[in-house]
């Protein structure tokens, strides 16, 4: 099973039991953490669609801290565990939290009990995944999974046979060893130029796509071809396709027009149904989609060396998700979910130089490439990843960045009356009436407030994560900001735009001016190496 079959199935037995995890009387205040809970787990799963791995994260976090019933508590933490295993490279904790619900929640202890094994059974350690789907048969004979796991102990006597028992001998008197010295880390294999797959559209309407002499199947050319999803089949030029999957090139860049959406693309446009729903997709090398990238996330006008790190940080990004999304239809879309990508018209011959000159190159950690977070600016100190989305990564640390605070969008200041606060919380099913007082309840390293409590008339309190409720509902640019009461206002006064977790795009133009891009890299991105990869 892939891991976003695993995935979905998660998600799918959560929603199909949510119907019985509420009980018919509830409480006004139960309802209310339900609901936000609830709506975390599926703001989530969006915020996977779109690359937003640490952000899900948070949200999952979010709902196992809201609710009060096991169901959903269970559900964030199971989804939780795919998501770190699937798509943070993050298997300890993966196997920290099946565990831990075998031991919490009996009911579930089944299904955690297998995943158990399939990922210790992914991850190679075929010892541990033996012992583990053999106590899972012992324990689950009539299982629901019992096909699974013989089928999974048949591969691991296939990769890793017993030896024969050998016979017992005494042991020998202990002898000093002296300590081994480290094995270098071996380079990544080099390869040529990947392509990726950007999701350009998604709609049960219209597309369209432009270009000079367009081809697709069966040799048919001409300038514009309209796909309409119908019924679970595409039709072109209003006559039924012969393929499920369509596919469109020329010898110059193509134009797909979705909705509002118009963009000239290079590389390939290929069509298919999925989900219900009309999906064109980009296919083009990883280099030519830089080329539109870099300035779409830079302006071209900054220093070369800030545009060479944006490469390098970007290009890493967007093949760290080629790499975790090889069962899916694509590795990125088309905005800033993921990356902006606005097309051939956003490229700029300075941008272009700074893409050809570190062509190839990659940031890695253990052997793999890192998830090469950026926002726009650190606020003067970026993020540390594992008390903002409480997840360890030695490559994504808090530290001073005193060159963010001098670039844009480094300080910010918002003001809103206590009614409109109350009023933006309860679109997001949080009952703030009679706030009197925000207060910082946990604040990281880097200063940002991590959780904040809401300190009502009567003298109750609510404690909630600050990223996910207050600065979701208030529209907030970041979390490292104080809070001021200021009679019937609250004034947020903050630095910095975006988590501000790794690489801060207006402190490397700041930064670029005097330093080369692989300064600017390792500052961002500590521990992490560059290695060229094709």
């Amino acid at each position: 099973m892939t891991s976003f079959c695993r995935f979905l199935s998660i998600f799918f037995i959560s929603v199909a039991v949510l119907a019985t995890s509420v009980p018919a009387e509830i409480t006004k205040e139960t309802l209310e953490k339900e609901h936000l809970a609830r709506y975390s787990i599926n703001y989530a799963n969006y915020l996977i669609d779109v690359g937003k791995y640490l952000e899900a994260l948070e949200n999952y976090n979010t709902a196992e801290e809201t609710t009060t019933y096991d169901k959903t508590k269970i559900d964030a933490i199971m989804a939780k565990a795919t998501l770190l295993s699937s798509f943070l490279d993050a298997p300890e904790e993966a196997l920290q939290l099946y565990q831990s619900v075998q031991q919490r929640y009996p009911q579930t202890a089944e299904i955690a009990t297998y995943r158990e094994g399939i990922l210790l059974f992914d991850i190679k350690r075929f010892d541990e995944a033996q012992v583990t789907l053999d106590r899972y048969l012992k324990s689950y004979p009539q299982g629901r999974f019992q096909y699974q796991a013989d089928t999974l102990l048949r591969e691991i006597a296939k990769v890793a046979p017993k030896p024969p028992p050998l016979p017992p001998t005494p042991l020998p008197p202990p002898v000093p060893v002296p300590p081994t010295p480290p094995v270098p880390e071996q380079p990544l294999a080099k390869m040529k130029e990947p392509e990726v797959r950007i999701r350009m559209c998604q709609t049960t309407q219209t597309a369209s796509i432009e270009g000079n002499r367009v081809c697709t199947s069966g040799n048919i050319c001409k300038d514009r071809f309209v796909l309409r999803y119908n019924a679970g089949t595409i039709r072109i030029d209003d006559q039924p396709a012969t393929k499920k999957t369509l596919t469109f090139e020329s010898d110059e860049p193509l134009t797909i027009i979705c909705g509002k959406k118009k963009k000239r693309v290079r590389g390939k446009l290929k069509a298919k149904i999925k989900k219900g729903k009309l999906m064109v997709i980009n296919l083009v090398g990883i280099e030519d989609y830089l080329l539109s990238v870099v300035p779409s996330e830079n302006p071209a006008s900054w220093p070369i060396e800030s545009l060479k790190a944006q490469a390098v940080a970007a290009r890493t990004y967007a093949y760290y998700q080629r790499e975790h999304r090889k069962n899916w239809s694509y590795d990125l879309v088309d905005y800033a979910g993921d990356q902006a990508y606005g097309g051939t018209e956003k490229e700029h011959r300075r941008s272009t130089t700074a893409v050809k000159a570190t062509r190839g190159e990659v940031l890695t950690y253990g052997g793999k490439p890192i998830l090469a977070m950026f926002s726009a600016n650190s606020g003067g100190y970026t993020a540390d990843a594992k008390a903002v989305f409480n997840l360890h990564k030695p490559y994504l640390v808090a530290r001073r960045d005193p060159a963010s605070l001098k670039g844009g969008m480094a300080n910010w200041t918002r003001s809103f009356t206590v009614d409109e606060v109350v009023n933006a919380l309860k679109k997001r099913s949080i009952d703030a009436g009679g706030l009197t007082a925000i207060e910082p309840e946990t604040i990281g390293p880097s200063g940002r407030i991590i959780k904040v409590r809401l300190v009502m008339s009567n003298g109750k309190t609510k404690v909630l994560r600050n990223r996910t409720t207050v600065r979701r509902a208030l529209d907030l640019p970041e979390i490292l900001h104080e809070i001021h009461n200021d009679g019937d206002r609250f004034v947020f006064k903050g630095h910095g735009w975006g988590h501000g977790v790794g690489y801060s795009q207006w402190g490397s133009a700041e930064l670029g001016k005097k330093k080369s891009y692989e300064e600017i890299l390792s500052f961002y991105y500590g521990n992490a190496k560059k290695e060229k990869l094709w």
